[in-house]
C-alpha cells in the first residue's frame, strides 16, 4: 500500500511526494482505530466517519456554487491591472519636456524661434550693441514661449489629446488607421483612465461617473466585435490594454457595489448589508472556515497514514 501527492479541497496545490493522486474526503474524515477497539467502538467510529464524509462532501459542493456565484473579476474591469505598462508609458509620454501643448513639438517651437531671432539680426546688420539689444529681447521671448507652452503648466485637456495621440499610434495597423477596433478600444481606455481621475477627485459628479459607465461599456462591445472578427488581435489587444476576457465578456454595471469594492474613494462604504444579506455572507464566511478545517485535517492524517505505513514498512523488513 502507497500513498503519494495530496490535493486540498478548492486548491491546485500538491505535498509532492511522487506522483498526484485526486483527494477523496476519505483523509479529511479518517477515524483511526485502536488496536484494542471492541467491535462496538469500531462501529461507532465507522459511522462516524461515514457522516464526516457525508458533511465534507456536502459543504465543499456548498462553498464550490458559492465561490461561482461571487466570482469577481480578474482585475478592475474599468482601469484593468494596476501595474500594465502600456497606461504607465502613456502617462510617461505625456510627462516628457520634449511635448508642448497644442500639438507642438519642442523642435519645431525652437526653430521657429531660432529662425525669428536671424531675421531680425539680419535687419540691424553689423551694429553689436542692437544685436546684442534683440539677444536679450529673444530669450526672453523664447523662456516666456517655452514656459507657456510647456506640456506641465497645460490642462488636462492638452495631456489627454496628447496621450490619445500616442495610443492610436501605437495600436494603429497601419500609418493614419483611426477605426480599427484596437485603436477604438486603445483610445476608450486612455479617455476612461483620464476620467476616472476626475471621478476620484469628485465624488458627487454623477455625470462623469455616468460618462466613465458609457466609455466602459462602448469599450465592452468594441473588444466583442474583434473578438469575433479576429480573435488573435483580440487577445493581443487585451494584453496590452491590462484586461482579461471576463472583463470584456461578462456583464457589468459600475455600481456603487463596483465602487466600494475597488474602493475608488478608498475605504468609504457605499453598500450597506440588510440583515438577510449579513447572515448569508456569515453563513459562508463560516462555511470556508470548515473546510479549510478540512484541509488541515486531512493534511495531517495523511501524514499519519504515512508514518503508520512507515513503520509497517520497517518491522517487516
Amino acid at each position: 500500500m502507497s500513498f503519494v501527492g495530496l490535493r486540498f479541497f478548492g486548491s491546485s496545490s500538491v505535498v509532492r511526494n511522487a506522483e498526484s493522486i485526486a483527494i477523496s474526503p476519505k483523509y479529511a474524515a479518517k477515524q483511526f482505530i485502536p488496536d484494542n477497539a471492541t467491535k462496538s467502538k469500531i462501529k461507532s467510529l465507522r459511522r462516524k466517519e461515514l457522516r464526516l464524509r457525508r458533511q465534507i462532501i456536502r459543504d465543499v459542493n456548498n462553498l464550490k456554487k458559492q465561490s461561482l456565484k461571487a466570482k469577481k473579476f480578474e482585475v478592475d474591469p474599468v482601469l484593468g491591472e494596476s501595474s500594465n505598462p502600456f497606461i504607465k508609458r502613456i502617462y510617461q509620454e505625456v510627462e516628457e519636456p520634449t511635448h508642448f501643448a497644442y500639438g507642438f513639438e519642442r523642435k519645431e517651437v525652437e526653430k521657429l524661434l531660432y529662425g525669428a531671432e536671424k531675421a531680425n539680426l539680419n535687419k540691424v546688420g553689423g551694429n553689436s550693441i542692437l544685436a546684442e539689444s534683440i539677444k536679450a529681447l529673444e530669450e526672453r521671448k523664447r523662456r516666456a514661449l517655452l514656459t507657456i507652452h510647456n506640456i506641465k503648466n497645460t490642462d488636462a485637456k492638452d495631456k489627454k489629446s496628447l496621450a490619445i495621440k500616442h495610443a492610436r499610434e501605437e495600436f494603429q495597423r497601419k500609418e493614419g488607421d483611426t477605426a480599427s477596433p484596437e485603436v477604438q478600444a486603445a483610445i476608450l481606455t486612455v479617455k476612461i483612465h483620464f476620467a476616472m481621475e476626475h471621478v476620484k477627485r469628485s465624488a458627487k459628479d454623477k455625470v462623469s461617473i455616468q460618462h466613465v459607465r458609457e466609455m466602459v461599456q462602448q469599450r465592452q462591445n468594441v473588444l466583442k466585435y474583434l473578438k469575433k472578427d479576429d480573435p488573435e488581435r483580440y487577445y493581443h489587444a487585451i494584453a496590452k490594454l491590462g484586461l482579461t476576457d471576463d472583463v470584456v465578456t461578462s456583464e457589468f454595471n459600475m455600481d456603487r457595489q463596483y465602487l466600494q469594492d475597488f474602493k475608488v474613494w478608498g475605504e468609504k462604504t457605499l453598500v450597506k448589508l440588510s440583515e438577510k444579506q449579513e447572515k448569508k455572507r456569515n453563513k459562508i464566511n463560516e462555511l470556508q472556515k470548515r473546510v479549510q478545517q478540512y484541509n488541515q485535517l486531512a493534511k495531517q492524517n495523511y501524514d499519519e497514514i504515512q508514518r503508520r505505513f512507515a513503520t509497517e514498512k520497517q518491522s517487516s523488513d
